[in-house]
């Protein structure tokens, strides 16, 4: 199962860059579209060295096409969380976010005919329903709002996503597939550029190059959690993978609780006792998932 192994160490890799870009966002970046900016960047560099060093295998046009739209895709995922997350507290956003496992489950039945046994399903449903509640703050007055629509859409394009990748890996390697798709994302992202161009220069001057290495090290580290999931996804059945990135928020509550025991000054996360008993349940629920579907 060393695609499991992989889905988990890319997910434990996405954990520590939410937590690097929640310090960089509260500690030193005002404009949240600044660390974006840089991920895309730092994917056409990474393309370009990939492409020097193993080269292409052959693509289809209408697969290269493909490949760019779910760059471009990624891209609408990433601008409606900010939608949703600028509109609406981030702790009723979050969960909703965890539900794109149930869209990967329909759209992989549906369109790559991936179906399971009923104890992978309910294993499944334990994993994201883990993810929403360790994720989760308040359940009360949920808001069926612009943010609460931006949100699930986002959870929507992240699964059309996962469903592209695994497609297309049936017809070139995944160096070639997550190379075509940072330059997606880098293209996605050039509106974007050409929009803040000439403010630029005051945005990183304002940032300062402490945050720019902050971003760039949080960037590379990104890709790197991306790549390892694009080689779990040539391995493995993309419904059981995107089960399997619900640890992330697991991940996320261990690294952000340590941090807020041991060093507070660099972030600082509320505990309570009722908010623990909420976490403790939640990760049985992970676990027990994990073990149904592994």
């Amino acid at each position: 199962m060393s695609w499991a192994l992989l889905t988990i160490l890319a997910v434990f890799i996405f954990a520590v860059t939410t937590i690097i870009d929640k310090f960089l966002l509260t500690k030193w970046i005002k404009n949240p579209i600044i660390p974006p900016l840089f991920f895309g960047l730092v994917g056409l560099l990474t393309s370009f060295i990939i492409y020097l060093f193993y080269g292409f295998s052959f693509l289809a046009w209408q697969n290269v096409i493909l490949a760019l739209l779910a760059g471009f895709i990624y891209m609408a995922g990433e601008f409606l969380y900010y939608k949703a997350a600028k509109l609406e507290e981030i702790s009723r956003i979050m969960p909703l976010v965890f539900i794109s496992p149930l869209f990967i489950l329909i759209l992989a039945a549906v369109f790559l005919g991936e179906i399971f046994t009923p104890m992978k399903y309910l294993g499944m449903f334990l994993l994201v329903a883990g993810a929403i509640f360790i994720s989760s703050k308040n359940f009360t007055k949920i808001n069926f709002n612009k943010a609460f629509w931006f949100a699930v859409l986002s959870a929507l394009m992240f699964a059309i996503l996962a469903i592209l990748t695994k497609y297309l890996l049936d017809f070139a390697d995944f160096w070639t597939i997550f190379s075509y798709i940072r330059l997606g994302v880098f293209l996605a992202s050039v509106p974007v550029f050409y929009f803040y161009l000439k403010d630029f220069p005051s945005l990183i001057k304002e940032s300062g190059l402490k945050s720019i290495g902050f971003m760039i090290f949080n960037a590379v580290l990104l890709l790197a959690g991306i790549l390892l999931l694009t080689i779990a996804t040539a391995d493995g059945p993309i419904t059981l993978v995107g089960a399997l990135t619900s640890f992330q928020p697991f991940f996320t509550f261990i690294l952000a609780t340590s941090f807020t025991i041991f060093f507070p000054s660099i972030l600082k996360e509320e505990i309570s006792k009722s908010l623990v008993f909420q976490k403790i349940f939640a990760i049985i629920l992970i676990f027990i998932g994990a073990i149904l579907i592994i």
